[in-house]
């Protein structure tokens, strides 16, 4: 009796096991199924909203609509009445250092990030002033 009961409780977790494993299954389908879809209806509406800024930009230039309108348009498209574009610039410098050689200021040099103008504990001065911009 015993024994039966055993492999009656046996079979039952083994069926509950199976069906769970379904139901996980399932719900990983479905929710790949969900994410798929959502990326495309983003992408679709990336590329809508695009598309609007464009036309908007494009109309605004060649005076089709006012700026009142482009900003409407803007502010219910979701976007900005900017594009971005890229432009490369050219900076000369000149540095004042104060450093115990020349060399060490020469090697220093390579030490300044002249993103932020921060420089190492070694320069105890700096001063820099743009002496000409290329564009």
């Amino acid at each position: 009796m015993e024994q039966t009961i055993t492999n009656a409780t046996e079979d039952f977790l083994k069926s509950q096991i199976k069906t769970r494993d379904f139901r996980i299954t399932q719900l990983e389908e479905a929710h790949e199924r969900i994410a798929k879809r959502d990326m495309s209806t983003a992408a679709e509406l990336n590329a809508l909203r695009e598309g609007l800024q464009e036309w908007t930009l494009n109309e605004l230039e060649n005076n089709g609509i006012t700026e009142s309108q482009a900003e409407e348009l803007a502010t219910v498209g979701c976007f900005d009445l900017t594009k971005e574009f890229e432009v490369e610039v050219e900076v000369q410098y000149s540095i004042t250092v104060n450093a115990k050689s020349e060399e060490e200021a020469m090697n220093l040099m390579y030490d300044i990030d002249f993103d932020s103008v921060s420089h190492p504990e070694d320069v105890t001065y700096l001063s820099s002033s743009v002496d000409r911009v290329n564009i």
